[in-house]
């Protein structure tokens, strides 16, 4: 049987699918952060559960750089990668001298102090790209850490191309699809900001 559905039944669709996809991206941020937690809870002397605070923004700049390290270095433990994602964390996130020593002591005691290194500088890649990007949008912001709370958008950056490139987005409200990501609870930043972020990125990939 052939169902017919109206324009604006199909761009209802299409906002709840892709923001559902979206989100889900987003998510799989968030238990890169928790399996960090989960692989070192009990490890240190503060507490790691700080991190779930940050949400999608850390588990958008760690995601890519867990793939990286996972990739280079098969020989790593889970315990290996996660250290090492929780010293890229603490050198970006973190602003206690005290806490950040405290884990570059514990890779030193593991022996990963080169591999780190090696992560830490494509870590830097990755915020230098992340800011020109950031940058090319007109958005503006006044120190690093303000600079991260976005980084949530990174694994959503191919996505939002592909979103961009299809015809059948057009006449959709982008806006429905950002409050749309919002409702499943993946990030803490305000609607009106991750709205104005994400017409912006789709804009810039439409050449407009």
């Amino acid at each position: 049987m052939k169902i017919v559905i109206t324009e604006s039944q199909k761009r209802r669709i299409l906002v709840e699918s892709t923001g559902e996809e979206l989100a889900n991206i987003m998510k799989q941020g968030v238990d890169s952060v928790k399996y960090v937690i989960d692989e070192l809870k009990n490890k240190f002397n503060f507490d790691l559960q700080f991190l779930l605070t940050w949400g999608g923004s850390v588990g958008g700049f760690i995601s890519p750089i867990a793939q990286f390290v996972s990739g280079k270095y098969p020989e790593l433990t889970d315990y290996d990668i996660a250290l090492i994602l929780l010293g890229v964390i603490s050198t970006y996130y973190y602003d206690n001298k005290k806490i950040i020593r405290e884990v570059y002591d514990k890779i030193n005691e593991e022996g990963l102090t080169k591999i780190f290194k090696d992560v830490l500088k494509k870590s830097d890649e990755l915020k230098n790209t992340f800011i020109d990007f950031l940058n090319s949008l007109g958005v503006t912001f006044h120190k690093v850490s303000n600079i991260f709370s976005y980084s949530f958008i990174i694994p959503l950056i191919p996505t939002l191309l592909n979103i961009a490139l299809d015809r059948s987005f057009d006449g959709v409200d982008l806006r429905e699809v950002a409050v749309r990501i919002l409702s499943y609870g993946t990030v803490s930043v305000s609607t009106i900001l991750f709205k104005e972020i994400f017409t912006k990125i789709i804009r810039r990939f439409r050449g407009k």
